[in-house]
């Protein structure tokens, strides 16, 4: 009676394997590894969801964003509310206003020559800088480079004291 051969086990099954085949599968593997390039273990394919477009706001309303970029980013030398005094001017009634106007207040030259009042517009524009502009002075003005951030901190600065009533705040 014929017997039916005996299950071999993985290190048998590797040792049947030309030496010439394991030296490549060996090579191979560590250029691929070394260049990312390995497949993923099916747990890591479980874990992996498909690749999205980033959100372009966290989950709350664009008021709340901007008050939290503005209290992140803006707030350490901007006061927000009337007779809130801090190192840099107050951005309750800014739309309107001319840039650099305020008394008490140490502002640039750059500051100061601007002829164009505040409105939507420059605000952007100058939200969206990401230079110093300001070397006459120690204000750190690092900019805002994405357009929904200054669009969320606009809209909220608008809610301010003032700010929804000027003309100027389209």
């Amino acid at each position: 009676m014929l017997r039916s051969p005996k299950p071999r086990s993985t290190f048998q099954k590797l040792h049947a394997v030309p030496m010439i085949v394991r030296v490549f599968a060996l090579s191979a593997l560590t250029v691929f590894s070394s260049l990312g390039l390995t497949a993923p273990s099916a747990a890591q394919k479980a874990v992996q969801a498909p690749p999205t477009e980033e959100p372009k706001m966290p989950d709350m309303s664009q008021l709340e964003f901007g008050k939290l970029l503005l209290t992140q980013r803006c707030a350490n030398c901007h006061g927000t509310a009337a007779g809130e005094d801090r190192f840099a001017a107050p951005l309750h009634h800014l739309f309107g206003r001319m840039p650099g106007s305020i008394e008490g207040y140490t502002f640039s030259n750059n500051m100061k020559n601007i002829t164009t009042p505040w409105t939507a517009r420059t605000l952007d524009n100058w939200l969206a800088q990401t230079t110093f502009d300001t070397p006459d002075i120690r204000m750190r003005h690092v900019g805002i480079t994405k357009h929904d951030q200054r669009s969320a901190v606009i809209a909220y600065l608008k809610t301010l004291a003032g700010n929804s009533a000027s003309p100027d705040a389209q």
